[in-house]
C-alpha cells in the first residue's frame, strides 16, 4: 500500500496545476485500484480494500493541499469505476456473444425455412411426374401443408388476401367461405408455432387488416367480408385452444417438451384474451381509409361480446387444466424447488423472444425472384384455402338437406 501512496502522492505533485486534475485523479485512482484488487475474488474483501484506498487516496490529497470536494469526487469516480470493472468486462463480453448468438438463431431459421421451401419444392417436381390418380391427392396434401406452414414460409397476409379475392370472385357464400377460411388458416398457423397471446393476436390482426384493406375497395361485400375474417379469427383461435388443452390432459407423465415452454407462461397467455381480441379490433380498425371502420365499429356495438362464450368457455378450461398440471410438477420432488420459480421468472421474457420469432420470419425479405415465386405461391394457397372452405359448406348444406328431405 505505501508504494500506491507514493505513487499517488508524486503524481499528485506533477499535476496539481493542471487543468485537467480532476480526470488525471479519477483516472489514477482506478488504474491503482484495479491492480490492488484484482486479484481479490470474494466481494468483501473487494470492498474492505477500496475502503482502505479511498482513505489513502483522500490523506494524499490532504498532503498536497489538493483535499476539497471536488478532487474527493474524483477519487470516488475512480474506485466506483475500479470496483465494477470486471463485472462490466463480464458484462460487455456478454452482451456480445448474446448479439452473435441471436444473429446465428436468425441463420438457423432463415436456413430451417429455406430447407422446408426446398423440401415442399423436391415433392412437387416428384409429384408432377406421378400418375394422375396419385398426383391429385398428393398435392392436395402438399398444399394442406404448405397452408398450415404459411406463417413460417412468410406468407401469410399474401395467401389470405388471395383466398378472400379468390371467394369473392366466385360471389357464392362469401361470409360463410370467409368464416371458414379464417377459421382454418387462424388454427392452423397458431398450431404451428409457439403458444402465446401476442402470436396469434398478431396472426389475427394480419388476417383482418387484409380483410379491411380489400374490404374499402369492395364497398359492395365488406360487412359479409369483415363479418366473416373477424368472427373466423375467434374462433380459429378458440379451437386452437381447445386443442391445446385436449393435448394437455392427455400429455405424458414426463412432460418435458410442455416443462421446457413454462406451463405458467402459458397459462398468463391465456388471461382476458377476448379483451385482448377486442383492443386488437379498436386499434386494427383505425387503419381503415374506407366503409371498414363503421362496419367493425357496428359489430362491436352489436352482440359481438356475447359470441365470446366458446372463447371464454376454452380458456377457462385450458386454464384450469393448466393449473392441474402444475400442481402435479410442484408435487413431484425433483421439480419441486424450482419449478414455479423458473416458470414465473420467465413469463415477460418468453413472450418477447416468441414475438421476435414472429417479426424475424414476418420481415425476412425476399429477393426479387423468391418474391415472384411467393407471390405464385401465395396464390396457388389462397386458391386451395378457398377449395377447403367450400368442401366444409358444401358437405354442410348437403347434411341439413339430407336431414330436411329424411323428415319429410
Amino acid at each position: 500500500m505505501e508504494s500506491i501512496q507514493n505513487i499517488f502522492s508524486a503524481t499528485l505533485k506533477e499535476n496539481s496545476d493542471k487543468p485537467n486534475l480532476f480526470s488525471i485523479i479519477s483516472e489514477l485512482s482506478f488504474e491503482l485500484s484495479k491492480k490492488k484488487i484484482q486479484r481479490l475474488k470474494d466481494d468483501t474483501h473487494i470492498q474492505v480494500r477500496l475502503g482502505e484506498l479511498f482513505e489513502l487516496y483522500t490523506r494524499a490529497l490532504q498532503t498536497q493541499e489538493l483535499k476539497n470536494a471536488h478532487n474527493i469526487d474524483a477519487v470516488i469516480e475512480g474506485l466506483i469505476k475500479a470496483a465494477s470493472y470486471d463485472k462490466e468486462e463480464f458484462l460487455y463480453k456478454t452482451i456480445y456473444e448474446k448479439e452473435q448468438l441471436e444473429k446465428s438463431i436468425i441463420e438457423q431459421k432463415e436456413n430451417i425455412r429455406n430447407n422446408i421451401i426446398s423440401t415442399f419444392n423436391i415433392l412437387e417436381s416428384h409429384i408432377e411426374n406421378m400418375e394422375e390418380d396419385i398426383s391429385k391427392d398428393s398435392l392436395t396434401a402438399l398444399h394442406d401443408a404448405k397452408l398450415r406452414g404459411v406463417e413460417m414460409l412468410g406468407i401469410l397476409k399474401e395467401t389470405t388476401s388471395e383466398a378472400f379475392l379468390t371467394t369473392l370472385e366466385k360471389a357464392h357464400d362469401i361470409e360463410d367461405t370467409i368464416f371458414e377460411i379464417t377459421k382454418n388458416i387462424t388454427y392452423q398457423t397458431i398450431n404451428e408455432g409457439d403458444f402465446t397471446k401476442s402470436r396469434f393476436l398478431d396472426i389475427s390482426s394480419n388476417i383482418i387488416k387484409i380483410a379491411i384493406e380489400i374490404a374499402d375497395e369492395d364497398h359492395g361485400n365488406a360487412k359479409e367480408l369483415l363479418n366473416g375474417s373477424i368472427h373466423g379469427t375467434k374462433e380459429g383461435m378458440a379451437k386452437a385452444i381447445d386443442k391445446f388443452k385436449n393435448d394437455l390432459k392427455f400429455a405424458p407423465e414426463e412432460l418435458s417438451e410442455v416443462f421446457e415452454n413454462d406451463l405458467s407462461t402459458i397459462k398468463k397467455t391465456l388471461i382476458n384474451i377476448e379483451e385482448d381480441f377486442i383492443k386488437m379490433l379498436e386499434d386494427d380498425k383505425e387503419t381503415s381509409t374506407g366503409p371498414s371502420k363503421k362496419i367493425i365499429n357496428e359489430i362491436l356495438d352489436s352482440e359481438f361480446n356475447n359470441s365470446f362464450a366458446k372463447i371464454k368457455r376454452v380458456t377457462a378450461e385450458a386454464r384450469e387444466t393448466l393449473s392441474e398440471k402444475i400442481e402435479e410438477l410442484k408435487n413431484r420432488p425433483y421439480l419441486e424447488n424450482g419449478f414455479v420459480k423458473k416458470a414465473e421468472k420467465k413469463i415477460e421474457e418468453l413472450e418477447k423472444v416468441a414475438s421476435q420469432k414472429v417479426n424475424s420470419l414476418k420481415n425476412f425479405e425476399f429477393e426479387n425472384e423468391k418474391a415472384k415465386n411467393a407471390t405464385k405461391e401465395a396464390k396457388r394457397l389462397g386458391n386451395h384455402a378457398w377449395s377447403v372452405a367450400k368442401n366444409v359448406l358444401d358437405g354442410a348444406f348437403k347434411g341439413a338437406k339430407d336431414a330436411i328431405n329424411k323428415d319429410k
